[in-house]
């Protein structure tokens, strides 16, 4: 069965990931200062806005926001 066509449309998007089973992701608030870094480079790189974020010990949550719509098979994601 083929792939559908994946799309990124612009606006706010709410993205979280928690770690397998509920277990930690982050050991020390050194990973939580470089995942932050990462995510700001990242954000600058692809001209996403990161409006807020909340960083815990097993999960995080990013508020983003993208400027224009940009079809998944052409994202510099990728």
């Amino acid at each position: 069965m083929p792939t559908r066509l994946r799309v990124d449309l612009a606006g706010y998007h709410h993205v979280i990931n928690r770690g397998v089973n509920r277990s930690v992701v982050f050991d020390h608030v050194d990973d939580k200062e470089m995942f932050l870094q990462i995510v700001n480079k990242s954000a600058t790189i692809h001209k996403v806005t990161l409006h807020d974020y909340s960083i815990m010990d097993n999960h995080y949550h990013l508020l983003i926001e993208t400027q224009k719509y940009t079809p998944v098979s052409e994202s510099p994601l990728l």
